[in-house]
């Protein structure tokens, strides 16, 4: 007898192909995800999945019974799962929020002191971003919910706006001496500038804007991670352009902040999630908590 678990793993391996990668997005030890697949092969008299010259694949038993499989998760999701009620003050769940170093600044200290009464067994586990794989994550239940500014996710993708932001530039004092900063003081400084390629299409676009002003010879550090720019900042003599949020945590007495001389677009900042688990009363549970630590719901 196959359970929900064994079907689970099947889907896993199915997407994957891959033990580690199937043990990792399913938080499970790989000896645990190993075990499944030595039942599921005895099940289905049949060995699933082999080692080829192109990796683990599927074979065409495998194949031919990933619909059904599917199916069947389907309907426990949405028929299932969706009926029944998300009790937070017993639930033992671990909730995977994926966002940048500063999404999860900004959602999980609120997140993790609300529930410390109401929901005190959930746990949360922060989830960097991948974008690349972000849609597949939040399609599978791996990603519970997405935190940041993705206008290009599609296919089944929910969205509810928390708040809006804008870019400021974090400055050494030594250049910050008459209350602005300058386009020439800005071009001939050096930067700070951090990685958009994980970030989204928002800051993307931010980091062509600003190469395009200084040039590649003005960067003394790349960096993908917000926090440790700003933590940089404060301490050297570059510039950081940054969401205002991440300058909120720079030391006033190191480095000032100052509105950028270039002209930089705004964001929203978003939770987002599948229509899969639009219904599902823990995914909900989580969205509305966000919203309601961000204010945005009573």
């Amino acid at each position: 007898m196959l359970s929900f678990l064994h079907l689970t793993v099947f889907e896993a391996l199915m997407r994957l192909k891959s033990v580690t990668q199937a043990a990792e997005a399913l938080d499970m030890p790989q000896p645990t995800i190993s075990r499944h697949l030595r039942h599921l092969r005895e099940h289905f008299d049949n060995p699933l999945f082999v080692r080829t010259s192109h990796g683990f694949e599927p074979t065409s038993i495998a194949i031919s019974a990933a619909a059904g499989v599917s199916e069947a998760l389907e309907i426990y999701r949405t028929r299932l799962v969706s009926d029944s009620i998300f009790e937070a003050g017993s639930s033992r769940r671990n909730f995977f929020i994926a966002a940048s170093d500063m999404g999860h600044l900004l959602t999980l200290p609120r997140l993790e002191q609300w529930a410390a009464t109401s929901a005190p067994h959930v746990r949360f586990t922060a989830t960097p971003l991948g974008r690349q794989r972000l849609i597949t994550q939040l399609e599978a239940g791996e990603v519970d919910v997405a935190i940041g500014s993705f206008p290009t996710l599609y296919s089944g993708i929910r969205e509810q706006t928390l708040f809006t932001e804008t870019y400021v530039c974090v400055v050494p004092k030594a250049l910050a001496t008459h209350g602005e900063l300058s386009l020439d003081t800005y071009r001939r400084a050096r930067h700070i500038l951090v990685d958009g390629r994980p970030l989204g299409h928002i800051h993307e676009e931010v980091e062509r804007r600003i190469l395009e002003i200084i040039g590649e010879n003005q960067v003394r550090v790349v960096s993908e991670n917000f926090l440790l720019s700003a933590h940089i900042a404060e301490r050297s003599d570059l510039i950081l352009t940054a969401p205002s949020r991440v300058a909120e945590i720079v030391n006033a007495g190191a480095a000032r902040t100052m509105a950028p001389p270039i002209d930089l677009p705004g964001f929203t900042v978003k939770q987002y999630w599948h229509d899969r688990f639009d219904r599902e009363p823990g995914n909900m549970w989580l969205r509305h908590t966000i919203a309601r630590l961000r204010g945005l719901e009573t």
